[in-house]
């Protein structure tokens, strides 16, 4: 009987051998394949307040004109244009200097008062666009990504 329970074990251990063998040579399977799901397909979240930077359009918005400029710009011009000529020429390059001295008196009054800033139109990662206008436009353009934040702009 010794020697049946000897063969017994040695057949029983070559049989568990031949399985460990077996089943290093068969495919992996990872815990997503068997649950069904591929981790890998997920999509990443989205993020609601970010975008990519479509455009960057500089706006100048015209300052607001008094009438002074008009003025004081006439008056310099109607002195300027007195000093030219004799009799009626004197009078029209008066006149000339007069209106002269308005338009370039009213054009550089609406000129000191303009301003500059920039309108960066942003596509966002959810669909549509979100227009910002910001002061200043150093190191934004287009292209660039960015998340809008309190209707600011950080570079992402």
């Amino acid at each position: 009987m010794e020697i049946d329970n000897m063969r017994i074990l040695k057949l029983s251990l070559l049989t568990v051998l031949a399985l460990v063998i077996m089943s290093a040579c068969s495919p992996q399977e990872t815990a997503s394949a068997v649950g069904g799901a591929d981790n890998s397909s997920q999509p990443e979240p989205v993020c609601t307040s970010c975008g990519v930077i479509r455009a960057v359009n500089p706006v100048t918005q015209q300052g607001d004109s008094s009438g002074a400029g008009a003025v004081i710009g006439a008056i310099v011009g109607g002195v300027a244009g007195n000093q030219v000529g004799g009799g009626s020429g004197r009078d029209i390059a008066t006149a000339a200097g007069a209106v002269g001295g308005a338009f370039v008196g009213n054009t550089i009054e609406r000129n000191r008062g303009s301003s500059t800033y920039y309108e960066v139109v942003i596509d966002m990662e959810t669909g549509g666009q979100q227009v910002i206008n910001v002061p200043d436009a150093t190191g934004i353009s287009a292209g660039v990504p960015v998340r809008v934040q309190n209707g600011n702009i950080a570079i992402r």
